[in-house]
């Protein structure tokens, strides 16, 4: 099978999709989102990857840009949840926005909403029935005329949710253009088909089908002639594309070599094994955080005023308890300020982050702890703010004067970086840690993170490898 576009222009831009992809792991995370969803302090922008969402961002870089505008890009349908796993990334729970946004509206009811999308007698079907929920519709429009006509009509009713059901790629570019012009703080959810859904047009598949993810074929065979192409041509595209992504990507299989470089150990590697975001794999010894501070101490010149990086080979994995580990032991053998930065702290405490040093830097939003007391002191913010879009973020981290703020008042600066954002940190880093777990991780992977790291002229120092038995070949290790 061949595919008239382009592979090498679109694969990376699918990796930068799916490294934006909001997996929700549990019901805990999702409780988590429907409560950031249900009292927005900003405009927030939910889209939805599926397969249909894949093969168009494959070929389209415009809608795959909209998508990377959404504050939230949730998981969708089976065949992403075998993609991610092809990747050996974890797909979490399924986000799909004919089950979720039946919660939001549950959530909204009492508030103005807007929606647009499908067109009649259905719209107005739908409109009453989410009137008939306690719902206040503030503003309906078919969604087919004109986006500027589109655009002006939502906002200008000032709703606090707005459906869209206008289909891809319509929805996206829509609501990217609509979250500019909302003068207040809105949930904007691109719904597909869901308006049709609510109005009796196309049944939704019994419950046994949705469990087993075979929703989809229900659809098909309700709807052949509208539906075949995306579930039949689109299906098989969807597979050749995630094969080559994976090719690409994969493990090749490279001979088996016994070295390892680790600056976190004395020669000999650890035992635990990995799971995502799994509290044992960084479960270290005190001494062997002490060895790594000495370690790094030597290899960056005694220390002070510096910025150290740990980031996951593996997308997907945090670092967030190694990276508290040692922080924590850096504070305490070197009686140092340490600044831990990292999003993976309790969502219920309003921490400090790094937007707010960016935009208020003359109120130092972050403070050190423990100025006077000459004893070491680990203060901890988040790298990110919820409250703030994806773009206000980036430029915080991309912003070299907030480093060099933040440097004159620690001496040390821990930051644990999730994909998105791991790049765009470790260019300001004095020196990156690159941890690796050899038996899960694929050598491409290691190879490819090593390159961006020096597209980005950052410092590798090292790695910090998981396993005995390491499948990295031996070029990776003289690298690391």
């Amino acid at each position: 099978m061949t595919d008239k576009h382009d592979s090498a222009a679109a694969m990376p831009r699918i990796r930068r999709l799916l490294d934006r992809l909001d997996t929700v792991a549990d019901s805990r995370g999702r409780r988590r989102l429907l409560d950031e969803l249900r009292q927005p302090k900003r405009t927030i922008v939910v889209s939805f990857l599926n397969q249909h969402a894949f093969n168009l961002a494959w070929t389209d870089a415009a809608f795959c840009e909209d998508l990377l505008r959404s504050e939230r890009l949730l998981r969708d349908g089976v065949g992403m949840a075998a993609c991610l796993r092809l990747l050996a990334r974890a797909p979490g729970l399924n986000m799909n926005g004919t089950d979720l946004i039946p919660q939001l509206v549950a959530a909204y009811v009492g508030r103005r909403v807007a929606v647009a999308g499908t067109d009649q007698p259905y719209l107005q079907r739908a409109v009453q029935l989410l009137r008939g929920q306690g719902l206040d519709i503030v503003c309906s429009i078919d969604g087919f005329g004109g986006e500027d006509r589109c655009v002006s009509t939502i906002a200008a009713a000032r709703p606090e949710l707005v459906i869209l059901g206008m289909g891809m790629p319509r929805q996206e570019r829509i609501a990217a253009r609509l979250a500019g012009a909302l003068e207040q703080p809105a949930l904007i959810v691109n719904g597909g088909a869901i308006l049709d859904f609510m109005a009796g047009r196309f049944p939704r598949a019994p419950q046994w089908l949705r469990r087993i993810g075979l929703e989809w074929l229900y659809r098909l065979l309700k709807e052949p002639r509208r539906l075949w192409r995306r579930y039949v041509l689109g299906g098989g595209q969807f597979l050749w594309r995630v094969l080559r992504l994976a090719w690409d990507s994969g493990d090749e299989r490279e001979t088996p070599s016994a070295a390892s470089l680790s600056v976190d150990t004395d020669g000999s590697p650890t035992e635990s094994s990995m799971s995502v975001d799994a509290e044992s794999l960084f479960a270290q010894p005190q001494q062997r955080m002490a060895g790594l501070v000495q370690r790094l101490d030597a290899q960056m010149a005694g220390g002070g005023q510096r910025i150290v990086q740990f980031i996951a080979a593996r997308p997907g994995e945090g670092v967030s308890s190694l990276a508290q580990a040692y922080a924590e032991a850096s504070a305490r053998l070197r009686k140092r300020k340490v600044l831990l930065l990292s999003d993976d702290l309790d969502r219920e405490r309003a921490w400090p982050c790094l937007v707010e040093e960016a935009l208020d830097r003359a109120c130092a939003s972050i403070v050190a702890a423990g100025d006077d007391d000459g004893n070491g002191r680990v203060t901890q913010a988040r790298l990110s703010s919820d409250a703030r879009g994806y773009q206000d973020n980036y430029a915080a981290i991309e912003d070299a004067s907030v480093w060099s703020g933040l440097c004159k008042r620690f001496d040390e600066i821990v930051v644990d970086a999730k994909p998105a954002f791991g790049l765009v940190a470790a260019a300001r880093a004095s020196g990156v840690i690159v941890v690796v777990e050899a038996e899960v991780t694929r050598a491409s992977a290691v190879r490819k993170l090593l390159d961006d790291l020096a597209a980005v002229n950052a410092q590798v120092l090292g790695s910090i490898l998981n396993k005995h038995r390491s499948h990295l070949p031996r070029a990776l290790h003289d690298r690391l």
